[in-house]
């Protein structure tokens, strides 16, 4: 199907397709950004972990901080900071990474009520579209008397099917991404929180004030 012909049914669809499109715009958009941040935010660093781990109970804190430089992943952000205030007492620390991990948890959240919106209010708006087109088909054949144009007719028809249509083709895969984006960040979030008991105990247990102090 060329584009004249993919513009010409949009035009059939009546004045809601204008707000269906936008929806439709907006959704893409967030799906495409979600999906570039959890990829650049891919937390399967579990060898860096493990190595972080090692240099801190052997007591080399500068190594460890300048091996997560320029780490993405939220359980490397976690360790930065577990270890930049690993001279601070154990709640402390816990209050720090606490922090931490909510303005991560934000950041995965982020724009995903605009999915979350336009999976709901799309089928309302195909809705209202096919009552429009219901309510024109109808005033056609009121001021008719009888001798009603068919096309005048079926274009009506058309709209308030072609909006149902839309609105549908819109929330459906909308709002599986939606879900799909929600349970990833839940899994984050959950991962982050084991994450945060096993930080404090290493950092707790193996402190270096002298040398935290002295990093840049």
């Amino acid at each position: 199907m060329d584009f004249n012909r993919i513009w010409n049914l949009l035009t059939l669809g009546g004045p809601m397709t204008i707000p269906l499109l936008f929806a439709s715009v907006f959704s893409l958009a967030v799906i495409i950004e979600k999906a570039i941040f959890f990829y650049r935010h891919n937390d399967s660093n579990s060898r860096l972990i493990k190595r972080i781990e090692i240099l801190v109970e052997e007591g080399d804190i500068l190594s460890a901080l300048n091996e997560l430089k320029g780490k993405t992943g939220t359980n490397a952000k976690l360790l930065s900071a577990a270890l930049a205030h690993n001279s601070e007492d154990p709640s402390r620390l816990r209050e720090v990474l606490k922090a931490v991990g909510e303005d991560e948890i934000k950041k995965m959240e982020r724009h995903l009520p605009i999915l979350d919106v336009v999976a709901m209010i799309s089928p309302l708006l195909g809705l209202l579209g096919t009552v429009i087109g219901i309510i024109s088909s109808f005033n056609i054949l009121g001021t008719a008397a009888g001798a009603a144009n068919p096309a005048q007719i079926s274009s009506g028809i058309a709209a308030a099917l072609i909006s149902t249509a839309l609105g549908l083709i819109i929330a459906i895969p909308t709002a599986i991404f939606y879900s799909y984006f929600a349970h990833k960040v839940e899994k984050r979030a959950h991962q982050m929180n084991l994450s945060l008991v096993e930080i404090v105990d290493v950092v707790s247990n193996n402190r270096g004030d002298s040398d935290v102090q002295n990093y840049s």
